[in-house]
């Protein structure tokens, strides 16, 4: 207790300069953290499992704590600086009414805590405080974008009715093709017969992994879909080619609605930035910062709202 009054203390005499600011990029694969002091000097980067929040509220708030925990112990401190400690975190299916308002009656130990999507954060990271916009391709997708006084969202609403081109619909895609040519309906390739030994040649374990398969489960296939389609594949090429049409869609709707700043981020970014269009690459520009740049920058904005007021989360 000792530590933590003592922390309060020096919070309450040096104002800001007594603060440490916690950015959180909770995604579907994993959840980051960074810890930074009220200099912006990094203190510590920690990370823990996925925190998509629609796969369920427990373990997207263990996610959180768990990459925060982890980021104060790499900076050497203890937790008792949450108490003094503002944090932004980003997560992906936020942007889901319900679920953003089950993960804001969590216990966060925060002094403030600032919940967005993780497509949010990654639009701080990458244009703050200029307009612009952001695409997502990682396990999942999301567009962003802030035009004058408006905020579009676009896509980001889960693998099961959304996520173009992302890599869980690209692995998802793999996967039906894999069985249509296993059983003869399609020509098959050599990457559908490497999918299928994985699971014995045997349909059914297919589809026993598939009834607890999630997203990031998945996802783990598209490395496998850029590698066989670069060497020639044709489901490979077929699956890939379906998968760039649908990242060019995206970024062609987000510079349609204004946006003169585009950037393309995420785990497959570096990929499809290779392989579109030179039409389509001029579209794009390059980030700013990352994504826990922009979830840093929005606990500092919510530090600033709230100056004088109680802890507590902003959603």
């Amino acid at each position: 207790m000792g530590c933590y009054f003592a922390i309060v203390a020096k919070a309450w005499f040096s104002g800001v300069a007594g603060m440490y600011f916690l950015g959180v990029d909770g995604g579907g694969t994993q959840c980051r953290a960074r810890l930074e002091d009220a200099d912006g000097r990094v203190l510590g980067e920690g990370s823990s499992r996925m925190a998509n929040v629609t796969a369920g509220v427990e373990n997207s708030f263990r996610a959180i704590m768990d990459s925060a925990d982890a980021a104060v112990l790499a900076a050497g401190l203890e937790t008792g600086i949450y108490a003094v400690c503002h944090a932004g975190c980003g997560i992906a299916g936020v942007n889901v009414t319900e679920c953003r308002n089950a993960l804001a009656r969590m216990p966060f130990p925060f002094r403030r805590t600032a919940l967005e999507s993780d497509a949010h954060i990654a639009w701080l990271g990458a244009h703050y405080p200029d307009d612009g916009a952001i695409l997502i391709v990682g396990t999942g997708s999301a567009g962003f974008a802030r035009v004058g006084s408006r905020q579009i969202t676009l896509g980001g609403w889960g693998f099961s009715v959304s996520d173009s081109g992302s890599g869980a619909s690209m692995g998802h895609n793999l996967i039906r093709t894999a069985l249509l040519c296993h059983e003869n309906i399609r020509a098959g390739s050599p990457l559908c017969e490497r999918v299928m030994k994985r699971f014995g040649d045997d349909p059914q374990a297919l589809v026993k992994w598939a009834a607890t398969a999630l997203p990031r489960d998945y996802a783990a296939f598209a490395p496998m879909v850029l590698a066989e389609a670069g060497e020639g594949d044709p489901v490979g090429a077929e699956i890939l080619a379906v998968s760039l049409g649908e990242v060019e869609e995206l970024l062609r709707a987000l510079a349609a609605v204004g946006a003169e700043r585009i950037s393309l981020l995420g785990g497959l970014s570096e990929s499809y930035m290779r392989l579109l269009p030179e039409r389509v690459r001029r579209m794009v520009v390059p980030p700013r910062s990352d994504a826990l740049g922009g979830a840093i920058t929005m606990a500092r904005l919510a530090a600033e709202r709230s100056a004088t007021g109680a802890a507590g989360v902003l959603a």
